[in-house]
């Protein structure tokens, strides 16, 4: 053989190997949902639409969390309140918060 069909046959392995690469890229484009992706940045409505939502519910659990931590420490606090030396502490900070909620209004 000459260089010219050694040459001609190796171009040829470096594109089917270039080929098959591509298309394993592309299959993994395909199962990663990419093209879903990019349509997702191409809208930008919908960007801020899922952004929107996404912050409401960050807020929503932001709000829950901080109420299921805040009254699981003034529980704590108030069993500790017979505790000597930081009792007393602890029901001064239970008086204040009390003092802090709002006041039940009777509706008859």
């Amino acid at each position: 053989m000459d260089k010219t069909k050694r040459r001609i046959i190796a171009e040829e392995q470096q594109f089917k190997h270039a080929k098959r690469d591509l298309e394993r890229i592309v299959t993994i484009f395909d199962q990663v949902g990419f093209s879903e992706f990019v349509m997702y940045l191409k809208s930008p409505r919908r960007i801020i639409l899922w952004n929107f939502v996404a912050g409401m519910f960050r807020g929503l659990g932001i709000v829950v969390g901080m109420t299921i931590v805040v009254a699981g420490l003034v529980w704590v606090m108030s069993k500790m309140v017979d505790f000597p030396l930081i009792g007393e502490y602890f029901q001064k900070v239970l008086e204040i918060l009390q003092n802090a909620a709002p006041k039940q209004v009777n509706v008859r």
